[in-house]
């Protein structure tokens, strides 16, 4: 297996629309992160030499950064030679409403081509794909995330979307084939497993399969272990994201809270095993590291007992990482 950073590591302090230091964070009504040691990029927009620099600081060979931030493709093959020059390979991430009606997949079909063409344009071999709303009225931004579609929808039965997204990909899939970019589905605290395997199933190729996040099974309320086994055949990249669960709580309400790697209730060591076993490549599978902290924690820590955390259970995993003790 191969280790490698996701953006979500970062948000509160790359994500332009996130960032700590802009005044709109204040708008939040949330609280700053007096004492973090993490200093973001200098600009907002077109920031890659500092992703690349967390990959080095790291020692991560894999960087997994949204195209959404992107419209220029010359930009896009810069940054992805620089990525390339240091040896660390970008994977993408495309927003699509793959649920849709038929009368609104032309839309949403010629929007994620053009995200698309700027995986190709890096020379992308994979590409993660994210549920999201489709293209709102003309001039407005994208809708953030998928509101509309999921395991919790009210607008569309979870056996049509099912059809749906089979259809709509079935057809999506010759794009990615044509460009020569795999594309992986992620869970993204909206679908089960249980949900995306039978999509996959139902396209059946070669160019589409799933990105599995190891934590966001908790959202919908599926058992991680078991989506993992469900998973693992069809699994192109992970992110390595975890959770601690508070089930009882004097409110009568159970809750989910972030935490660094290995340090909440996900079984990411047996995870990795099953992955391990069951992934069509194990050897050259990305895994991603995602702990992606709230803003008034330290993300460089965060980082730090993550990477310790794995290399203290997981190395065997890695041993192109941790060469020390992989044995």
């Amino acid at each position: 297996m191969r280790l490698g950073l996701s953006q979500a590591s970062y948000r509160w302090v790359a994500y332009p629309g996130l960032r700590i230091d802009q005044p709109e964070y204040g708008f939040r009504g949330m609280a700053h992160p007096y004492g973090s040691t993490t200093r973001g990029p200098e600009g907002l927009h077109d920031n890659v030499t500092w992703w690349l620099d967390r990959c080095d600081e790291w020692d991560l060979e894999i960087l997994y950064l949204a195209l959404s931030w992107f419209d220029d493709e010359a930009a896009v093959a810069a940054n992805a030679a620089a990525m390339a020059a240091r040896g660390i390979e970008w994977i993408g991430s495309v927003s699509g409403a793959w649920a849709v009606e038929p009368d609104e997949w032309p839309a949403c079909r010629a929007d994620a081509q053009r995200q698309l063409k700027l995986a190709r344009a890096a020379g992308m071999r994979t590409t993660v794909i994210v549920n999201a709303d489709p293209p709102g009225a003309e001039g407005q931004p994208l809708p953030n995330g998928g509101l509309r579609f999921g395991h919790f929808s009210r607008e569309i039965p979870m056996d049509r979307q099912i059809e749906n997204m089979i259809r709509n990909l079935g057809d999506f899939v010759s794009v990615a084939e044509e460009y020569g970019i795999r594309l992986a589905f992620e869970n993204h605290m909206d679908y089960r497993i249980s949900e995306l395997v039978p999509v996959i199933q139902g396209v059946d190729s070669p160019w589409l399969g799933i990105c599995y996040d190891f934590a966001n099974s908790y959202s919908v309320v599926e058992d991680q272990l078991r989506a993992a086994h469900l998973a693992a055949p069809y699994t192109f990249v992970t992110h390595i994201k975890d959770m601690r669960v508070q089930s009882i709580t004097t409110t009568g309400e159970p809750k989910f809270f972030l935490t660094p790697i290995g340090y909440g209730h996900v079984e990411v060591a047996e995870i990795f095993d099953i992955l391990q076993e069951g992934a069509p490549d194990p050897d050259d599978l990305p895994n991603c590291a995602s702990p992606p902290t709230l803003p008034e924690f330290d993300p460089q820590l965060w980082m730090k007992l993550s990477i310790e955390w794995l290399e203290a259970n997981c190395a065997r995993h890695f041993p192109s990482r941790f060469q020390s003790t992989a044995a």
